[in-house]
């Protein structure tokens, strides 16, 4: 006599159920994936820079400018992201610093908009995510990084005590230099993915105030 087994389904809890309703009629749910893309580009575009891509570490540098312009567009295209005074006096600093460094400093208009696209593109960002992240979302942006955090540690241990030749230890462009800023004792302090200590610095501050505020 032969049994067959029947394989019993069982419904999915009402939470489940609810949050995948709720993403499917979340309007700007594009717009938060493009949110999590910079995000993601933001803390690893300085190991494509070192480690991956190092034939494109110059191109690289503006990697998130498009998807930051898209999203500056769609978001004031459906009338989220208003005129506000930080954002208006960002953009007025940005454009005078422009005129400035073009008439009276280094007269490089290249290097004058590169450096101005932080304030006129890049600093708006922070209105385009608190218009369109819930808490939800901030709090899953925030398990994400402390979960980056993890491997983070791991990285600054074995750049720490790996010489500057180290794979881990390339600069950007793949420089056999090392990347590492010297320190005492003959030691180099790591920089993990980030080009400059002034990211790690940032991302350190972040992980620990994600870590007091967790609980």
């Amino acid at each position: 006599m032969s049994t067959t087994n029947i394989a019993v389904i069982r419904p999915e809890p009402r939470v489940v159920l609810e949050r995948r309703k709720n993403a499917a009629k979340d309007p700007n749910r594009l717009l938060k994936q493009g949110v999590w893309a910079y995000f993601l580009l933001l803390i690893f575009e300085g190991a494509l820079r070192k480690w991956f891509l190092p034939g494109l570490a110059t191109p690289l540098l503006i990697v998130r400018d498009p998807l930051v312009v898209w999203l500056l567009f769609v978001t004031w295209q459906r009338g989220l992201l208003p005129a506000n005074p930080y954002m208006i006096g960002m953009m007025l600093i940005g454009l005078l610093s422009t005129f400035t460094a073009v008439l009276f400093g280094h007269g490089n208009i290249a290097v004058a908009i590169y450096g101005a696209r932080i304030l006129l593109l890049h600093f708006p960002m922070v209105f385009v995510i608190g218009r369109i992240f819930n808490r939800e979302d901030v709090v899953k942006l925030g398990k994400v990084t402390l979960w980056i955090a993890i491997p983070m540690t791991v990285l600054i241990a074995l750049q720490f005590y790996s010489p500057q030749s180290a794979w881990v230890n390339r600069g950007v462009g793949g420089d056999m230099a090392g990347a590492g800023y010297s320190g005492a004792l003959n030691y180099f302090r790591p920089l993990v993915p980030f080009p400059l200590p002034t990211a790690i610095r940032s991302f350190s501050c972040l992980s620990r105030v994600l870590c007091s505020t967790s609980g």
